[in-house]
């Protein structure tokens, strides 16, 4: 079935963000056009902060702009989890990281970039793209054609796999019922609950609004509030360098009983944002049971992955919306494991394979 469906987070993937860029000394023009000599050294973690030993690793040094000049190695790390990558570079190196019994690890080390494009002038890494970079000078950037600082230390993680479970795994691609009223979804069945579809008890509610005037000129919320004011949903970034996006386990504490997305746009500008982005999940507690002493006796946890999409669907003006996100819903009560194991989706997906989430 062909529909049309504006997707909020799409309408800014295209946005360019302005930065002031200052023009970098001969030494460093000379090697961002013909490449230095770059060596950083790796110190790969667990989650716990433990070295691992004889972990894969795969970096490669871009020579030039082309994918053609790219000098690619491997190796593994020493005892104390160290590795050191050296070769000639533009400005930047791509790593990948692997080992039996672990989630993959990915990302680049930035030798140079251009002023201005951060805030941070020291050494940073980006939580949400798995980039690091370290920020300089620009009259120490390089050295004897080589990239400073020379061989620094930087300490990756490589998380462990501990007890992936089976869960219900689902995207969910689906239109709103109706507009400006709160409609129940059941989280473990993955629908809007009677009489709009076959959930059967309300986890969170979904209010959409909408007012648009025409394609480019509108305004558009979405509210998602937990049905029980005890349950609650924490916003959080996904680690994104890694093969597993999430927490290993839902906090204790630390819930909000929802979250509000927003856009509202003209044909020049962007007046309001609040999107949920591919960077983002959420983690929900729900069904929330208490004895009379205030302690839980019952609740059952999951997440909610990035973007939570959401926009019009139809003709302009009748102001009709949609939702996608992919939710994950731990079976059992009380358990706060959020490690998901992809070969044990609870869904049957003989027939609509099509959404059956593949991340963990």
């Amino acid at each position: 079935m062909n529909r049309f469906y504006i997707v909020i987070v799409m309408l800014l993937s295209g946005c360019l963000i302005a930065g002031k860029l200052f023009a970098a000394p001969p030494e460093v023009e000379k090697a961002r056009q013909h490449g230095a000599q770059g060596e950083v050294t790796l110190l790969v973690v667990d989650s716990t902060g433990k070295p691992v030993e004889k972990a894969k690793l795969s970096v490669a040094f871009w020579g030039s702009d082309s994918s053609a000049d790219v000098v690619a190695s491997e190796g593994q790390t020493d005892p104390n989890g160290l590795f050191v990558a050296a070769g000639k570079t533009i400005g930047s190196m791509n790593y990948t990281i692997t080992k039996d019994g672990y989630y993959k690890t990915t990302g680049k080390y930035w030798f140079y970039r251009p002023s201005g494009l951060d805030s941070n002038k020291n050494s940073a890494a980006s939580p949400t793209s798995g980039e690091y970079w370290l920020y300089h000078q620009q009259e120490n950037s390089v050295k004897d054609d080589r990239w400073q600082p020379w061989n620094p230390t930087i300490t990756l993680v490589l998380k462990e796999r501990r007890q992936p479970i089976a869960m219900y795994a689902k995207r969910i691609d689906a239109p709103v019922p109706v507009r400006d009223t709160p409609v129940g979804f059941d989280l473990e069945v993955g629908d809007w609950v009677l009489p709009h579809g076959a959930g059967k008890q309300a986890d969170v509610y979904f209010t959409y609004k909408a007012n648009a005037q025409d394609f480019w000129t509108g305004s558009y919320e979405l509210t998602i509030a937990c049905s029980n004011k005890m349950d609650g949903l924490v916003r959080m970034r996904k680690d994104m360098w890694s093969e597993f996006l999430s927490a290993y386990e839902a906090p204790n504490d630390g819930y909000d009983t929802g979250v509000v997305l927003s856009l509202d746009m003209t044909k020049d500008k962007i007046l309001k944002k609040d999107l949920f982005g591919a960077e983002e999940y959420l983690i929900f507690r729900v069904r929330m049971v208490l004895d009379d002493k205030g302690n839980i006796t019952s609740a059952r946890y999951g997440k909610i992955y990035g973007p939570i999409e959401f926009g019009r669907i139809g003709k302009v003006e009748e102001n009709r919306g949609g939702v996608r996100f992919t939710c994950y819903f731990n079976p059992t009560a009380n358990d706060r494991n959020l490690e998901f194991d992809p070969s044990q989706n609870l869904f049957n997906w003989r027939h609509d394979a099509r959404e059956r989430p593949y991340m963990p």
